[in-house]
């Protein structure tokens, strides 16, 4: 892993450079739409404050809404996000504090 860079703010009219972020504990890895990664010691919710664009999906993970392709409600309190990274597609658990945010959020983006 490459050393930890300085992380700038997302500037709002720039185009978005993280595409991913996996938390740890205390510890973020973040994954650019280049491919490349990083390993941080600030914790997930800091990160996100930093590039709000980004949609937090669960306590572990947060998304660039770009990257999901579809999405479906299982139960009242159960909805699956389907995310396509890199031709592979991969179904992520929302957690139930998080769907009604989320599910306003992809009716926005993706209609």
């Amino acid at each position: 892993m490459k050393s930890t860079p300085h992380l700038k703010p997302h500037i709002p009219d720039g185009t978005p450079q993280v595409s991913w972020l996996l938390a740890e504990g205390n510890y973020t890895h973040l994954h650019f739409h280049n491919g490349s990664q990083y390993l941080l010691a600030i914790t997930l919710c800091k990160v996100c404050q930093r590039y709000p664009y980004l949609l937090r999906l669960n306590k572990q993970l947060a998304v660039d809404p770009t990257l999901i392709v579809g999405w479906q409600r299982l139960a009242a309190k159960q909805m699956i996000v389907v995310l396509e990274r890199w031709g592979n597609r991969q179904t992520v658990v929302v957690s139930r504090r998080r769907i009604r945010e989320v599910r306003q959020l992809l009716r926005q983006i993706k209609g």
